[in-house]
């Protein structure tokens, strides 16, 4: 995995059911999430606040005083590749890459903890990646 591959990562650990943990470079601490769909909208809030990787579609805002942010790219410090790379979920591992973002959905790949991997082009087939390997 390259250096830039791994900034941008995401490790899924699955501990219960759909829902657990994240790890990643890009971040300063793990979070939980629910399910799979909350997964889809905690890691959807990061890609916009860090606009890495850049969305070909800009969100429009029309509130008052909401600018979208300058490209900030992905953050100077987060967690360390080593506390990554520990991270293990109960359940299910596996690292998540988001290559791009056209047609507001995502494009990238999931490397499963088996060494395999499975390339996704929209959210919902990357969902449904995910779901089958946990027999949803």
């Amino acid at each position: 995995m390259t250096q830039k591959e791994r900034e941008g990562m995401f490790r899924i650990c699955v501990d219960q059911g759909s829902g657990g943990r994240v790890y990643s470079c890009r971040i300063m601490e793990p979070f939980a999430f629910a399910d799979l769909g909350d997964l889809l909208l905690k890691l959807e809030r990061i890609l916009e606040a860090q606009d890495y990787p850049q969305a070909a579609q800009i969100i429009r805002t029309f509130r008052e005083g909401e600018k979208r942010p300058e490209y900030p790219g992905l953050p100077a410090s987060g967690m360390s590749w080593e506390r990554v790379q520990e991270a293990q979920g109960v359940r299910m591992t596996f690292d998540l890459l988001i290559l791009s973002r056209f047609s507001a959905t995502w494009q990238g790949y999931v490397q499963w903890s088996d060494g395999s991997r499975t390339d996704f082009k929209n959210d919902l087939s990357f969902l449904s990646a995910v779901a089958e390997k946990l027999g949803l």
